[in-house]
């Protein structure tokens, strides 16, 4: 669960360098794209860990091959991720709220 907030984290911060200039460099996109591909595998039960898994691949891509710096890259990317942190973790903490009433 906890690695699914650490995504959300991740794509609020992406978001804003979206909106930040001086944060629209090659370091952000290969060091929260690394960070993001990790985190998102960690929980990769999840179809939303699995996307922000592939995305933080796309930021780190962006980074050191594609050089895609344009502020849209960020900003879509980023909300991307957030959105999908956040709902991943949310039914993670759901998930474990539900009581079994199985038999034994």
């Amino acid at each position: 669960m906890w690695s699914m907030w650490i995504s959300f984290a991740i794509g609020v911060w992406v978001f804003l360098s979206g909106l930040i200039p001086s944060l629209q460099a090659e370091w952000n996109l290969i060091i929260f794209g690394a960070a993001a591909a990790v985190f998102g595998f960690i929980s990769f039960r999840d179809w939303q860990g699995i996307a922000n898994g592939i995305g933080g691949i796309w930021l780190f891509l962006s980074g050191i091959w594609f050089m895609i710096m344009s502020p849209m890259n960020f900003l879509i990317t980023g909300f991307a991720m957030g959105l999908l942190g956040i709902w991943g973790a949310l039914a993670e903490t759901e998930h474990h709220g539900e009581v079994s009433h199985g038999t034994t």
